[in-house]
């Protein structure tokens, strides 16, 4: 099983949850207004491929292949 991350996830001190920092604007914060970081650190959420990979399967492709 394969992990990847994706990064620049950013805790929203207004909402409590977490928002996704890297598009051109914090979103829309369900609390009002825009998401705030304030002093949040990046965080990076995990996953697997396993899906991915089957679906590659599936298809014909080699799991991993980048065509």
């Amino acid at each position: 099983m394969a992990i990847f991350g994706q990064s620049n996830w950013r805790y929203c001190t207004k909402c409590f949850g977490l928002w996704f920092n890297g598009n051109p604007t914090n979103g829309v914060c369900p609390a009002g207004g825009a998401h705030s970081a304030g002093t949040s650190s990046n965080y990076l959420l995990a996953g697997d491929n396993t899906s991915l990979q089957a679906a590659d399967e599936e298809d014909g492709e080699e799991a991993g292949s980048n065509s």
